[in-house]
């Protein structure tokens, strides 16, 4: 952790802190009248996530919380840009009914995301949107009625009258990072906070606030988040700054340079501050209750201060050494059940339910952990009806989690919908009907008829999430697809995704004697003839390590051979080649460093445009036409018109737009038909070679890779995009459009599934966690060893070319132990592996028995169904699989298996 301020003025004399253990074995802070300088716990360990496993974001990501913006900005694509981290995460206030939450977070470049699901599914919500950082929402006090919710961004903010539907961005401050927004006493008009200053607009348009208390030794950009909160005719403004963060391997270590509150009087328009108390001290958090009385006051020096009087004296509640609290909220019923909720920079939720006196850690869930950033916990959300719901939410570094016990147990929501679909490839030729996709985290999908149902295709493969896949050009012959796994590299499948095989010629990782991640793959066109595959790798914790490798795999001789593109840390973020059959036959790189060019088959490349490349298009025409567009990292076009050797800007009509994709039609020599695919606006149709365009559909989704077309090649109107949301197809050239990926596997991964103990205790499936985070400063024996409990041999993850992902979990676990699977949808089937050592098992789903399971087989059986049921209400359900220690007489022991599990959510 990086250092605080020192401490200044005297403290009131504060209560000491000591574990005792209440009757639920929760670990219990006790209030005592001492001093804390005795009291030693420092942090808990959250679970090490395999944090490699999700891809770069491809494209620049803009400044965030922890202030390490700039140094993205400066090598957009080169390094492991942090992925889950939490950075807006808001409720309606009338969460009861309509369940809608609002999130942020980054994969691929910035994502809003919004749940009307009560947070237990999310969607993308990018209508209207330009692509920029979102840092938080404000309803409206009457959003009942008007649906008025405004969002603030790093690029101005945004109001929607549709409940976040559909988003119009404002003409005020649209080029600026606006902080936060309030409403005023009218109800009406509203405060807005930028890193110039407090604003406010109303009916007689934009007015600044006099008085503003500027900091003196920091600059308005040096504001790195803020918040406003009016209780009555007080109106609290606090902004943080950040040092530039300092890194210890790989981790940005955040410290603080100033954190304020300061309060303006709105009837007066005087501006006051929150007591010579906290004059020198740093301020990270502070809430105030609805009716003032009440406020707290979180230090970075690790104390909590709360105030009784509407911030006139002050006594100290809480402390923590070596931690501090950087985020604090009161219940919405406060003033009733006395609750307030706390998150530290080093993982822990503490909560109080009487006003601060005494605290109870509440951190069961919390176990995954990585270590991108030094401060954990962003956000905390109650829900509106917490009286009768019990509901928090929490955003972290590692995702959002929700506890519906007041934080007794906590689950991880996976943000990301399962469904997220990167590929999408209809196999050519006719009458083929085969479709494939590749998911985030739910690995490959198949369909036979022409994408109406889907089946899993993930059998003997490794890849939950596939960075690249790419059917063979000769499919129709070969019946070949080739997947990426970021972790484990190249796979092929020679039955049309029925089996997978792992290519072992073409492990990098042993060429250059360290673990990779493998990033990009391209297949040539010519591949039936020259079997050249590409293929990009980084070492694994790249953040900060300079050297990236570029290779190519011929797969008809198994010769692997180092290529030179650029510098050494050059960033690969896309191969493409002349199409098939042309007579130029060369390979385009589109780089950080620019654009390059090779005339033979990738050994020699020539940079062809300085301008960073995220992604390149190769006219199918290009023998004509010598066609080939780029799109740089602001979504903006840069066209050549001489085979790419040299590189224009051009708009293409589509001035404004960000664009994430150009499709070509395959038959583009003739129908000079164009697809941009968008954000925020969805996908555009041109016929005429890009002079005109018209909406194709799909408004507010984003799609990593564009529209792809059915073997027909658009003759059948049926077309497939690859969205956040899943696999969409239109069957009427693209004027409706319909979710068709029903189906999603839950496979053998955290946070996937769970393991919990007879008394509801997370058991953490990840190895060697506690070791990882003492590299970084980040275990406390004393609270860790009670979070991270862990029993020998308890489990064990088996590798199988015959299970999905080709491993699986086994259980030794005493009676009571359950897995869990919990999924929001309305069918779930449970996969199993069956063998000669395993035991029976109780099947419940939503606390109800289902019946018993015998997992005993003389011999081993995969891709056994244990369970299913299908037909259940669309809502939040509970599958646990129990240990009983029961056992066929023939098996020679009681442990149980979990392989998958299938969800179909309509």
């Amino acid at each position: 952790m990086g250092g605080g301020c020192e401490h200044h003025g005297t403290f009131p004399k504060a209560p000491r802190l000591a574990w005792t253990r209440d009757r639920t074995d929760h670990l219990v802070y006790k209030s005592q009248v001492d001093d804390i300088s005795s009291l030693k716990p420092e942090l808990y360990p959250t679970l090490l996530a395999h944090h490699e496993s999700t891809p770069i974001m491809n494209r620049r990501c803009l400044a965030t919380f922890v202030a390490f913006a700039a140094h993205f900005l400066a090598v957009t694509c080169q390094a492991h840009v942090p992925h889950d981290i939490i950075y807006s995460l808001d409720v309606s206030p009338t969460f009861q009914n309509d369940g809608l939450v609002f999130a942020s977070s980054t994969q691929f470049g910035e994502a809003h995301l919004m749940s009307s699901t009560f947070g237990e599914t999310f969607s993308e919500s990018h209508a209207g949107m330009q692509q920029t950082l979102v840092t938080g929402h404000t309803f409206s006090p009457n959003f009942s009625t008007d649906g008025i919710v405004y969002m603030v961004t790093h690029q101005g903010y945004y109001k929607s009258v549709d409940r976040g539907r559909n988003w119009e961005k404002q003409k005020d401050f649209a080029d600026e990072q606006v902080l936060s927004i309030c409403f005023a006493n009218d109800e009406t008009s509203i405060y807005v906070l930028t890193r110039n200053g407090l604003h406010r607009i109303g009916s007689d348009g934009l007015q600044s606030v006099d008085g503003y208390p500027h900091q003196n030794d920091v600059s308005p950009s040096d504001v790195t988040f803020g918040k406003l909160q009016r209780v009555g005719n007080r109106l609290f403004v606090h902004q943080v700054f950040y040092e530039t963060p300092k890194r210890k391997n790989g981790m940005d270590l955040v410290d603080y340079r100033t954190g304020t509150v300061h309060v303006l009087d709105t009837d007066r328009g005087e501006w006051d501050s929150v007591g010579d108390l906290f004059a020198s001290k740093v301020i990270t958090d502070f809430d105030v209750s609805a009716d003032g009385h009440t406020a707290l006051i979180a230090l970075k020096d690790g104390t909590v201060h709360r105030s009784v009087d509407q911030c006139q004296t002050w006594t100290q509640v809480f402390s923590r050494k070596d931690d501090f609290v950087c985020k604090l909220k009161m219940s919405p019923d406060f003033g009733d059940d006395q609750t307030i909720a706390c998150g530290t920079a080093k993982g822990f939720v503490f909560l109080s339910q009487n006003g601060g006196d005494d605290w109870t850690v509440r951190s069961n869930g919390l176990s995954r952990w990585v270590h991108h950033v030094n401060i954990l916990i962003n956000q905390i959300a109650f829900s509106p009806n917490y009286r009768n719901d019990k509901t928090i939410f929490l955003g972290k570094t590692t995702g959002v989690y929700k506890t519906t016990d007041s934080g007794k147990f906590w689950r991880h929501i996976n943000v990301w919908n399962p469904k997220w679909g990167y590929f999408v490839y209809p196999a050519p030729g006719e009458p083929s009907r085969d479709v494939f996709a590749a998911t985030y985290n739910g690995g490959i999908y198949r369909s036979h008829d022409n994408g109406m149902t889907w089946s899993s295709a993930n059998i003997g493969i490794t890849s939950a999430f596939a960075n690249g896949m790419e059917l063979s050009p000769n499919y129709e012959v070969d019946k070949t697809i080739f997947v990426l796994d970021i972790a484990t590299g190249l796979y092929r499948s020679a039955d049309a995704g029925r089996s997978w095989s792992h290519v072992v010629q073409a492990d990098t990782a042993k060429v250059i004697g360290k673990p990779v991640l493998y990033r990009k793959m391209g297949v040539s066109p010519d591949f039936a003839d020259d079997g050249l595959i590409f293929l990009f790798s980084v070492p694994r914790r790249i953040l900060g390590v300079p050297e990236k490798h570029v290779w190519s795999f011929n797969d008809k001789t198994n010769k692997l051979s180092q290529l030179s593109i650029g510098k050494s840390n050059n960033y690969i973020n896309r191969f493409a080649f002349t199409p098939r059959g042309s007579k130029q036959k060369l390979v385009f790189a589109a780089t950080a460093q620019g654009i390059f060019r090779s005339q033979d088959a990738g050994e020699s490349w020539t940079q062809v445009s300085p301008i960073g490349s995220q992604k390149l298009f190769v006219s199918p025409d290009f023998d004509e036409d010598g066609l080939v567009y780029s799109m740089d990292a602001g979504g903006r076009l840069h066209r050549s018109i001489d085979e790419g050797q040299t590189f224009e800007p051009t708009k293409l009509g589509l001035d404004g737009k960000y664009i994430d994709n150009l499709t070509f039609s395959p038959r583009y020599a003739d129908d000079q038909t164009l697809f941009a695919s968008t954000f925020g606006e969805g996908v555009f149709r041109s016929q005429d070679a890009g002079r005109t365009w018209s909406h194709f559909g799909l408004r507010g989704k984003w799609l990593y890779s564009g529209p792809a077309f059915s073997s027909g090649d658009g003759d059948d109107s049926v077309f497939f995009a690859p969205t956040v949301d899943g696999i969409y197809r239109s069957t009427d050239d693209g004027r409706s459009w319909n979710n068709v990926l029903r189906t999603i596997q839950r496979l053998p991964k955290v946070p996937l599934l769970m393991l919990r103990d007879p008394n509801g205790k997370e058991i953490p499936l990840t190895f060697g966690t506690p070791e990882e985070m003492k590299r970084y400063d980040a275990y406390d024996a004393e609270v860790g060893d009670v979070i991270f409990a862990r029993t020998p041999n308890l489990y064990q993850k088996i590798k199988s070319p015959h299970a999905y992902l080709a491993s699986y979990y086994k259980f030794r676990a005493n009676p009571g132990y359950a897995v869990e699977i919990h999924f929001y949808g309305t069918g779930v089937e449970y996969k199993c592996v069956q063998s000669a050592d395993l035991g029976i098992v109780d099947i419940e789903l939503d606390g109800k028995p289902q019946g018993q399971f015998d997992l005993y087989s003389e011999r081993d059986r995969f891709d056994v169904t244990g369970y299913e049921r299908q037909n259940l209400k669309q809502d939040y359900h509970v599958l646990r699989i129990v240990a009983t220690g029961e056992k066929n007489q023939e098996s020679s022991g009681t442990a149980m298996t979990f392989n998958a599990a299938n969800i179909t959510n309509d």
